[in-house]
């Protein structure tokens, strides 16, 4: 038998196809090296070939063996988390609609289609990321990072200004610019870090030690680039959350390095460290009263002389009257015959008081039973990531993963008095057509990653 019908053999009972070369060169190397030993040994080149085939064994049973090695994976237990997580956005849709749309809205339910169909576009688009080979996205890291901020810039142009930030206007809907660049951005970070292995790397000689300074540089670089284009459209949280996401991805791969690894991630820290306490000087500077009163607001509702305290000492009255099921027993001052729906409606929205109107609306069991989920999700994500061996597959989780766990946390805190109040969502949970899709898409592609987990060799 030649080495190239027992190489079809095998190859045949592999129903993944795009790995068949890959395993085909593998076993052929291992083929060719035996049949030089038995050449060395005396034997004529046929008798060599033929005894180095059989010593492999069955083509069949090593390829059927193979398929099952081989095979992709659906990861379902992420699956299930999504699905799960995704029910609690249907519940947030579902109080919105009986809960806010009936004052604004005479009684409509397009919270709930909004909700269904942006689910159906998202899954459809989800399920073509989840067998697309995500690896193709690595040579194509440029245009990615384009594409985004080509986005930025035209929602600069032809955006809808509220309050000095900037939104795109798609016509059906007003919405951040961030939900599409963020990422866009991050995808391409990952690809530009990966890229720097192919290309020339700028090195210098220390102590008879090469010491490389190009993958700080280009963090840094592109780090500035797209936090500025952020901070130009003052979408300020969308620019804390990639920055704190640049820096983990930069970490986790710096950590890869044998040699000066402390050195190097102290330097990458340190920067962004003065740059933020240098913007934060400024900003108090050139409106510190009313900054620093909406900051003290946040945490203390009950101080803040600017009179918009009064929605953080509403979250407090929910979180101290909320039962463990059923709505809360709040004692409200009703002024002007505003009724507690009245009062709530702010949270019932869905948006950035996700939490608080489930909380409001349906008890502690449901709003931990929330919790727990975004918790489980993000958990799974890291599990992830660690189990994946393709460095790039593995920061593009990293990357994915950390501004779920941001988000999440963010808006967690905000509802509890805890953090700042600023445009921070839970994702697949707070209500947005347009970034539930998004982030669903996010997801399919650590879906593609966890896909090939097994089969991904170089």
């Amino acid at each position: 038998m030649q080495i190239k019908e027992f190489l079809n053999n095998v190859c045949e009972q592999i129903k993944y196809k795009p790995i068949r070369n890959e395993i085909s060169e593998e076993l052929e190397n291992h083929i060719k090296e035996a049949k030089e030993n038995y050449i060395q040994e005396g034997l004529e080149e046929i008798e060599a070939e033929e005894k180095a085939i059989n010593q492999m064994g069955k083509a069949e049973e090593i390829g059927k063996k193979l398929n099952k090695i081989h095979k992709p994976k659906l990861d379902w237990k992420l699956l299930i988390m999504v699905l799960i997580t995704l029910s609690f956005g249907f519940l947030v849709a579902f109080t919105r609609a009986i809960k806010y749309e009936i004052i604004s809205f005479d009684g409509e339910i397009r919270a709930i289609i909004v909700f269904a169909i942006c689910t159906i576009i998202g899954l459809l688009l989800s399920i073509g990321i989840y067998f697309f080979d995500y690896r193709k996205l690595q040579k194509n890291a440029k245009y990615l990072y384009i594409i985004a901020t080509a986005i930025i810039i035209l929602s600069i142009i032809f955006s809808t200004n509220t309050y000095g930030r900037v939104y795109l206007n798609l016509g059906i809907a007003r919405v951040s610019p961030a939900i599409f660049t963020i990422p866009l951005y991050i995808i391409a970070f990952v690809g530009f870090i990966q890229n720097l292995k192919k290309q020339s790397e700028i090195k210098i000689v220390i102590q008879e030690k090469e010491f490389n300074i190009s993958l700080l540089k280009t963090i840094i670089i592109l780090s500035i680039t797209s936090i500025i284009l952020f901070l130009a459209v003052d979408h300020i949280t969308s620019a804390v959350i990639l920055a704190l996401t640049y820096l983990v991805i930069s970490t986790i791969k710096l950590l890869q390095l044998k040699e000066n690894r402390r050195k190097y991630i102290t330097t990458l820290w340190s920067i962004p460290t003065i740059l933020v306490i240098l913007i934060t000087c400024l900003l108090i500077n050139s409106n510190g009263i009313f900054r620093m009163n909406r900051i003290i607001g946040s945490f203390y509702p009950e101080a803040d002389p600017t009179g918009s305290g009064w929605q953080g000492m509403l979250q407090k009255q929910v979180i101290n009257s909320a039962k463990l099921i059923g709505e809360a027993d709040m004692e409200l001052a009703i002024e002007d015959n505003l009724t507690k729906e009245d009062y709530l409606r702010i949270f019932d929205d869905g948006t950035n008081f996700a939490f608080i109107s489930i909380l409001a609306h349906y008890g502690w069991i449901i709003s931990i039973g929330m919790v727990m989920t975004i918790i489980l999700l993000n958990t799974k994500l890291i599990i992830n990531s660690i189990k994946i061996k393709d460095e790039y597959g593995k920061l593009l989780i990293v990357g994915i993963a950390t501004t779920f766990i941001l988000q999440s946390i963010f808006n967690l805190l905000m509802n509890l008095n805890l953090g700042i109040k600023a445009d921070f969502n839970i994702p697949l949970i707070s209500y947005s057509g347009i970034s539930l899709i998004i982030n669903m898409m996010s997801l399919a592609v650590t879906f593609s990653v966890y896909r090939r987990k097994d089969i991904i060799h170089a």
